[in-house]
């Protein structure tokens, strides 16, 4: 296995082991973020690990860069959960457009019960639910208190071969019923005053690195070791 299947693993794979707890990736606007998501999951999705993986991407923004692995396939965002569990039946990736912004909240809660119920009732499979622009949801910041379902994605998704990746422009804007939830972050261009912030709750010091974090380069935090490694841009094939 080469280094960057066992990363991409690390990052996706619900496999119930250490590295499948719920992951979070801080990016600013323009830094890339969409581009390098898209090209990591489809590294996943091209790994015979993740044949039994459904991954959902959910966007308030409604926007994706995914596009079809092969000829039979039709990815066409849905925007109700009943569509996402259909499309989940059949399909590798579902997108998910909340159909209203107000009830993002919501939407994202039913989701993810959803995807709790899948998993009940298929245990061979899994799940990976990005949650995009994670930060507008309601108790979405270090002293918040999110949903019910948000908290049981992130606490007890790994025993049910569900893992979470949390997406949001600071990391200060995780919960602090995170902080030991998380197996690896992702990070791109991430503001200096998330440096303090981080050393104090993962015991990482990002300073090092914070200058390469430019012109679409990336980072990625095993929590586990709390070794830092770093990238160079990538693009989706």
């Amino acid at each position: 296995m080469t280094e960057h299947q066992t990363l991409i693993r690390q990052l996706f794979l619900p496999d119930g082991g250490p590295y499948a707890l719920s992951s979070a990736m801080s990016a600013r606007s323009g830094s890339g973020k969409t581009t390098l998501l898209t090209s990591l999951i489809n590294a996943a999705r091209t790994d015979s690990a993740f044949n039994e993986t459904r991954f959902i991407y959910v966007s308030v923004k409604k926007e994706h860069l995914f596009k079809p692995m092969h000829k039979k396939e039709k990815i066409k965002p849905v925007s109700s959960v009943w569509d996402a569990v259909k499309s989940m039946r059949k399909n590798q990736i579902t997108v998910f457009y909340p159909s209203d912004p107000a009830y993002y909240e919501e939407d994202v809660d039913s989701l993810i019960d959803s995807v709790f119920d899948l998993a009940d009732s298929n245990p061979e499979a899994s799940f990976s639910i990005v949650l995009d622009d994670a930060n507008v949801l309601k108790g979405f910041d270090n002293r918040g208190n999110p949903s019910p379902q948000v908290k049981k994605l992130a606490i007890a998704g790994r025993s049910k071969r569900i893992r979470g990746l949390f997406i949001t422009h600071r990391l200060g804007n995780l919960p602090r019923i995170m902080n030991g939830n998380l197996s690896a972050l992702i990070l791109m261009s991430i503001p200096s005053m998330d440096v303090e912030y981080s050393r104090k709750v993962f015991g990482v010091d990002f300073e090092p690195i914070l200058p390469e974090l430019h012109s679409f380069r990336w980072a990625v935090v095993d929590l586990l070791t709390e070794h830092v490694h770093t990238f160079n841009p990538i693009s989706p094939k």
